[in-house]
């Protein structure tokens, strides 16, 4: 069966960046293995909706990925133009936001189904399935409209053992373009799920990855940046790890991958999201030893008061260790931090600020809290009475209320022009350490020489910091 994968990233501007998606890539191969005619259909580049109509010609399965409730408008435009295409065709959306929320994607989109959870084996029995004229609806993971409402079929146990998962198919992607336009390192992801308990992130994590943690071994990642090697035909390659926290894979993990990597003599410049309680100073310094270049810490706050109320489960304390021994491997240390939470105060955020300027990060990201739905902040806000808008999707995305400096939620000891004036205070002092570090300074120069175009961005982003005009 010939299928249509399609990545609704239309006249859609990335506030974190341009980056592929790995998931759905994942659904390409999954289905190239069981014998299927899948088709890439990526939006990212498209002037008009129209420019890419020859290729879902043919389609009797059309899959569209909603990574995020932001993107469902984006998602149902497409949708409903495709369907003038192939009106015939099976639609069926799927993805984060599908998963959390199977019933409203459904319906704001007008699909005939929604694939909830992960879809590298509910997708090919669809295509199975659908090809053989019989009744999909019985197929697990699946749900779809009824009358009165709609339905969702119990899920099929998570696949225990991800080196089984093919790897993405990396070659439909025009990685020429996303060069051009902003991408700096290839996606890549080598666990799925997080064991914690974070009310910015859970249960919609559990609702994607069904809960825990699963780990890729090392040979298998490994043999991934190989194949993306060939591919691109390239011993150096610069890498993403997309996962929650990479390092909950132990020390021994990465002595291997840093070992294969040195075998199969390829030079790697990566960099990844952590906890500051899943560090130790032989793991920073191993992932320095296999090109770890910059890890970001989700901090999130220097009041454990807050860390509290996030459920976070990490101390201050544990966050001046890590950024410690970063900064004695020369591992780039960025520190994310969240500020805006309802019960915050201007003591809460000084003792973030004060956090910071122990810590001295390399880089520091500003993030304004959001309550986004599927998550226990969003129904704790909403209890409460402090949700102020759900009517916008586009302020569900935490990076755009970053760069655009707008919030969701109603703060009872706080004014947003308050939280402002601390993200920029907090901003002025990352310019200040950009331009008195001699690491800084040191990697900028040699950026300068390696990227004209790059660095001077980031010299941009420093003169912006200290005029308090945000990211």
């Amino acid at each position: 069966m010939k299928v249509a994968l399609v990545y609704p990233r239309w006249q859609w501007y990335e506030y974190n960046g341009l980056a592929e998606p790995v998931g759905v890539l994942h659904l390409v191969s999954a289905l190239r293995n069981a014998g299927h005619e899948p088709v890439y259909m990526d939006y990212s580049s498209c002037v008009k909706i129209t420019d890419i109509d020859h290729l879902a010609r043919g389609c009797d399965l059309v899959g569209i990925a909603i990574s995020a409730a932001a993107k469902m408008g984006r998602a149902r435009d497409v949708l409903t133009h495709l369907r003038t295409v192939v009106p015939d065709a099976h639609f069926t959306v799927g993805g984060a936001y599908p998963s959390i929320f199977p019933g409203q994607s459904i319906n704001d989109t007008g699909a005939d189904s929604a694939l909830v959870g992960e879809a590298e084996e509910a997708i090919v029995e669809l295509a199975d399935t659908l090809s053989k004229g019989g009744d999909w609806r019985s197929i697990r993971n699946m749900a779809y409209p009824v009358e009165g409402g709609f339905t969702e079929n119990p899920r099929r146990p998570v696949i225990r053992n991800l080196d089984k998962i093919p790897y993405p198919a990396r070659d439909v992607v025009d990685y020429d373009w996303y060069l051009a336009n902003g991408l700096s390192e290839y996606g890549m992801v080598t666990t799925r799920g997080c064991p914690f308990h974070c009310t910015y992130c859970k249960p919609s994590t559990d609702l994607i990855f069904g809960g825990g943690i699963r780990l890729r071994s090392a040979e298998n990642v490994v043999g991934e940046i190989i194949e993306l090697s060939t591919l691109r035909n390239t011993k150096k390659l610069r890498i993403f790890f997309k996962d929650d926290t990479i390092t909950m894979h132990p020390t021994k993990w990465f002595e291997e991958y840093r070992d294969l990597l040195r075998e199969a003599g390829i030079e790697l410049e990566w960099h990844c999201n952590s906890r500051v309680d899943t560090v130790t100073r032989d793991k920073v310094r191993v992932m320095g030893e296999s090109g770890c270049h910059c890890i970001s810490f989700g901090v999130e706050s220097g009041s454990q008061k807050i860390l509290d109320c996030y459920e976070k489960g990490t101390t201050p304390a544990q966050a001046e260790m890590a950024f410690k021994w970063c900064h004695e491997f020369k591992v780039e240390a960025t520190a994310n931090i969240m500020i805006g939470y309802p019960l915050e105060t201007h003591e809460d955020i000084e003792a973030t600020y004060r956090l910071l300027k122990r810590i001295k990060p390399d880089d520091i990201i500003v993030y304004l809290s959001t309550a986004i739905p599927g998550r226990h902040i969003h129904t704790w806000a909403k209890e409460q009475g402090y949700l102020t808008s759900d009517e916008n999707p586009e302020l569900l995305d935490p990076a755009r209320n970053r760069a655009c400096e707008i919030m969701n939620m109603r703060l009872p000891y706080l004014e947003l022009a308050d939280v402002v004036g601390w993200k920029h205070k907090i901003e002025r002092y990352r310019s200040w350490r950009k331009i008195t570090s001699v690491d800084n300074i040191t990697r900028w120069a040699s950026e300068l020489a390696r990227e004209p175009g790059k660095a001077m961005g980031k010299a941009g982003r420093v003169l912006r910091g200290f005029r308090g005009q945000g990211d």
